[in-house]
């Protein structure tokens, strides 16, 4: 099986690790620390590698391809992580629909069929939520947001880098639920689970 994602880091001092992701199904992977962590989702998000990286997405070698090509490959990838940050002077619906209105795809009616399916069964009155600026929702809220947008784009690998951080039982219980409406929708991509932990070989779930 073809991976969908190759990363490694090599850092003076440490120990290093390699993480590699097959093509299609889900993945969950438990990184070695948060620092670690941050810079593999920083390098995913940009598909750009820094000191003592490697990373291959979707069959690129990220640190041979232009400009040109990387924006191309980040189109078809979609990181949903407490440290990417919605808007914060547009409304939930606003940061839903503008990555597709500046893609041109998919068509905005599509975009609103989309949300209107998923956003109820994630959040209480989900219309009132779309009018409301970043600052005016809570943190299940604004990951719920996020994740509708990454789930409009339709990326062929999303990476789910721990959405559970900070929040309740309750709440815990929903963001468990990206990962279903993820696949239910993009049954040939791939997920990617990530959290920081103890470093254990990462495990394919299907």
């Amino acid at each position: 099986m073809s991976a969908a994602l190759r990363y490694s880091l090599q850092q003076p001092g440490t120990p290093g690790f390699v993480l590699e992701v097959p093509q299609g199904g889900v993945t969950r992977a438990h990184l070695p620390d948060p620092q670690s962590k941050a810079r593999f989702i920083a390098a995913v998000a940009k598909a750009r590698c820094g000191e003592g990286e490697a990373l291959e997405l979707l069959g690129e070698q990220v640190d041979a391809i232009g400009s040109a090509a990387r924006a191309r490959l980040l189109r078809r990838v979609g990181v949903l992580s407490p440290s990417v940050a919605l808007i914060t002077n547009l409304n939930a619906w606003e940061n839903i629909s503008l990555p597709a209105a500046y893609h041109g795809s998919p068509a905005p009616e599509r975009v609103a069929e989309i949300t209107q399916e998923v956003l109820p069964a994630l959040v209480d009155e989900p219309l009132a939520l779309l009018a409301r600026l970043p600052e005016q929702l809570n943190t299940l809220q604004r990951r719920v947001v996020a994740f509708v947008r990454l789930l409009v784009v339709g990326p062929e690998l999303a990476v789910i880098d721990g959405v559970d951080e900070g929040l309740s039982r309750d709440e815990c219980a929903c963001v468990a639920r990206f990962e279903t409406e993820y696949r239910a929708r993009h049954p040939s991509g791939t997920l990617l689970s990530s959290r920081a932990g103890s470093c254990t070989r990462p495990r394919c779930i299907s």
